[in-house]
């Protein structure tokens, strides 16, 4: 059935009101994204990247993109060609379609590699399987952890990725409102002094089968947190805004049937993107983790994604 503005404007109230939802049934929509957050170091200190790669599909219609950030100790905030929309003419959407700036071999489960000769980035991930997972008939949503080593101009550096899929049937980000998804959400991907992984985040979005506080970590072996209590202690305000960027977080979780506690700082905030009543930051982080008893200590370095 194919209603257009013409023929809708003919037809009585009843019509009006269910016509969306006739076009949203005949419209396939769907949306796949691939997230990698590395943290790394050498001698001359640490790097943080951000790569999310993101595909969608509506109808006839397929959208790609990257959104990129990079910070490094000593330089600072580092610009990245290539964070933009790209055409996916080929319709690909179960992996990452290469662009002008970026290329990609292997698969998730078996190693990837992402090249990029205009950033001079060539970064290799060992094979990533799900940690923390969450799946509906319509969406599949997983984090993993694994080594990874990423050649950027000369420099060799040896860390860890945390990685985030998305995969969603009936929503395309491209073409669908997504604007009240985010509500006070807090992303931390952490790398430890001793090469293991920390992923929390926070939100104050409602939404059945969400849970407001989620995390998994690999320090003293892989799995879920439990019992999360997410705390910001410390916030700095925006000029002419109404909301503030977190700046100071305390996180007490249970793991694998321990009690530890975390607490991070700011070090370094740019703010991505501004809609008045919100905004959209990345912040580089670093703390330190114990047990409850303050044994096991280590700390770690990390990215804050902050949609606020």
């Amino acid at each position: 059935m194919s209603l257009d503005r013409r023929h809708v404007l003919l037809v009585g109230a009843g019509l009006v009101a269910s016509a969306p939802r006739l076009l949203q049934a005949e419209v396939t929509r769907r949306y796949h994204s691939d997230y990698f957050s590395f943290v790394g170091s050498d001698a001359q200190g640490t790097v943080y990247l951000a790569h999310d790669n993101n595909r969608g599909q509506t109808g006839e219609r397929f959208f790609a993109d990257h959104w990129i950030a990079m910070f490094a100790e000593g330089q600072g905030v580092v610009p990245v060609a290539g964070s933009a929309h790209y055409p996916n003419p080929d319709k690909i959407l179960e992996s990452i379609p290469d662009s002008e700036h970026f290329q990609f071999r292997g698969t998730v489960a078996g190693g990837m590699r992402m090249v990029s000769a205009t950033n001079d980035i060539d970064m290799v991930v060992e094979g990533l399987t799900p940690i923390l997972r969450r799946q509906t008939p319509d969406n599949d949503y997983w984090i993993g952890a694994a080594s990874a080593t990423m050649r950027w101009k000369g420099r060799e550096l040896r860390g860890r990725v945390i990685f985030e899929f998305i995969a969603r049937t009936g929503f395309n980000r491209f073409t669908s409102d997504f604007g009240a998804n985010w509500n006070n959400f807090n992303g931390l991907y952490l790398w430890t002094e001793d090469n293991r992984d920390i992923y929390l985040r926070y939100h104050d979005r409602a939404q059945p089968g969400v849970p407001r506080e989620s995390g998994m970590t690999t320090v003293d072996g892989e799995g879920v947190m439990s019992d999360i209590d997410f705390k910001i202690r410390d916030s700095r305000p925006v000029s002419d805004r109404p909301y503030r960027w977190p700046t100071h977080w305390q996180v007490g979780f249970t793991h694998r049937g321990a009690p530890w506690r975390l607490e991070a700082e700011t070090v370094a905030l740019e703010e991505v993107a501004d809609w008045r009543t919100g905004g959209f930051a990345m912040a580089v982080i670093r703390g330190d983790l114990a047990r409850s008893d303050g044994s096991a200590r280590r700390s770690f370095k990390g990215w804050a994604e902050l949609l606020i």
